[in-house]
């Protein structure tokens, strides 16, 4: 997808990404997804309640270069305990296929940051139940 067409959702600034975020890990599904993904935290929230991270591919930064914008793969914050998408890589990239494999390593990424960082265990998601609700399990 063009960087014009980016625009139209969310975005944020090369700057914003490299200048005010971390690379919390480095994620490369090379059988499930085309594109090394990069997790990163913002480096301004410095509380637990606050954590918010933004999940970036890296053929996309290199664009950026050039482009000034980088449309995030998925963005994720801590509510409740509970690792959640604010921005979702279907909304972001609807073309592309992202399975649940890939979601729960994002989650998973995040999990062990606040376990790391904070001493905080995180629910993350697993699969749909039944009654198409999805479960919640600590990590």
């Amino acid at each position: 997808m063009l960087h014009s067409e980016a625009r139209a959702k969310s975005e944020r600034s090369i700057h914003t990404i490299m200048d005010n975020t971390r690379v919390i890990d480095v994620i490369e599904p090379r059988s499930l997804f085309p594109d090394t993904l990069e997790v990163r935290s913002m480096l301004s929230r410095t509380h637990k309640e606050s954590q918010h991270f933004i999940v970036t591919l890296v053929s996309d930064l290199l664009r950026a270069k050039d482009t000034e914008v980088v449309k995030p793969l998925a963005e994720l914050a801590i509510r409740d305990n509970k690792v959640r998408f604010t921005v979702k890589p279907k909304k972001q990239y609807p073309n592309l296929r992202v399975n649940e494999e890939i979601l729960r390593m994002i989650e998973d990424s995040i999990a062990h940051f606040m376990k790391d960082k904070f001493s905080t265990k995180v629910s993350v998601s697993t699969e749909m139940n039944q009654g198409g609700l999805k479960e919640w399990h600590l990590l």
